[in-house]
């Protein structure tokens, strides 16, 4: 379970395996998402929809986001993106984000607005672990230079 809004922080959280909130307007795709990070030792939560997922947001506080929306594209999940990155609470702003997508087309505007991550779909269930471990890890002080970096190898190609 993952640590609520009200909740006061004990200083134990940070023992706890880093909590992940995936974001995926297909019900069963994103419960087959959240057991497979749970499986992977995150603790988990799931929201099928923009609104359940800004609340989910507020009341869980997750540390990573994956975002992926399919039916409304990745610009679905560029604005849930934007609502994250723009929240004034920072433990909402801050939290790291592996944004899925159908095409490459759109790496560098996700890049720019201000994902951690960009997986493109179909992807291996191991490489969306690989990514969420890599956010989680890499440490704040350099999560815009990653991006800087992200922006300038992809251009190149």
């Amino acid at each position: 379970m993952l640590r609520r809004h009200k909740d006061e922080w004990n200083g134990n959280e940070r023992r706890l395996p880093a909590s992940v909130l995936v974001v995926n307007d297909d019900h069963n795709a994103c419960e087959l998402l959240v057991r497979f990070l749970a499986q992977a030792g995150y603790r988990t939560a799931g929201a099928s929809s923009d609104l359940e997922a800004i609340e989910k947001l507020h009341e869980e506080l997750p540390r990573c986001v994956v975002l992926d929306m399919t039916t409304g594209g990745v610009g679905s999940s560029l604005a849930i993106l934007d609502q994250i990155r723009s929240h004034a609470d920072r433990r909402i702003s801050s939290a790291r984000v592996v944004l899925c997508a159908s095409s490459p087309r759109n790496r560098s505007f996700s890049f720019e607005s201000g994902a951690d991550a960009f997986v493109v779909r179909p992807f291996h269930l191991d490489d969306l672990i690989e990514h969420v471990a890599d956010v989680l890890d890499r440490p704040q002080e350099e999560r815009a230079r990653h991006r800087r970096d992200e922006l300038v190898r992809h251009d190149e190609r």
